[in-house]
């Protein structure tokens, strides 16, 4: 994604981690799904907000926080790649300023946005899923998935299962069991038939 077509982006100043030189890099700060779908994939591929150094060409992912918007589902996520020190005044601070979303919710780890856009293809793309699922639709399915990603402690395995299929460490068919566990969990335990491959995505092969 070119910067120019984010909402809203900044120019900052970062470090490369290969060669210890400084430079600078536009980044995005808000996107609006609703408006730039292609943004989910660049999520889902680990491709997004991605910044290469100037000296040497090393690529390496900016931990830049940002907006997260889907208009269509009335919905604003902050997500900080980390928990930053003062996140409790951060967080009264986005909810006064932007109090008229539906749903605002602050991710603090990047797997869980990434997470979410999973699922919501995942529903969205199956139609055997959507027949068969007792989770409901709309923004109760929406809080069903929420709910999972900031609570369940399988979200931990998924990080870590995620990394490594990443870094080659681990597989496709590693990050499908582990996706096929979770979509268990959210379904209350609903044994739904694996009828389909539960990751689709580049990182499956």
């Amino acid at each position: 994604m070119l910067p120019f077509q984010a909402e809203a982006q900044n120019k900052e100043t970062f470090h490369c981690e290969y060669c210890k030189n400084e430079f600078q890099a536009t980044v995005a700060t808000w996107v609006d799904v609703s408006r730039t779908p292609y943004v989910k994939t660049m999520l889902q591929e680990w491709e997004f907000n991605m910044i290469a150094c100037p000296h040497c060409g090393n690529r390496q992912f900016s931990d830049t926080a940002f907006f997260y918007e889907d208009f269509e589902e009335g919905l604003l996520i902050a997500v900080f790649p980390s928990i930053p020190e003062n996140h409790t005044s951060l967080e009264e601070g986005i909810r006064q300023q932007y109090g008229y979303y539906p749903a605002i919710e602050f991710f603090y780890d990047m797997t869980q946005l990434w997470l979410l856009i999973h699922l919501q293809e995942y529903y969205k793309n199956n139609k055997n899923r959507l027949t068969q699922s007792i989770i409901g639709k709309g923004k109760e399915r929406l809080q069903k998935f929420l709910l999972f990603l900031k609570t369940d402690p399988l979200m931990i395995a998924i990080r870590e299962t995620l990394t490594g299929t990443l870094s080659g460490e681990k597989t496709g068919a590693d990050l499908q069991d582990i996706l096929w566990h979770a979509l268990v969990k959210i379904e209350g335990g609903s044994p739904l038939p694996r009828d389909r491959a539960v990751f689709a995505g580049p990182l499956a092969s």
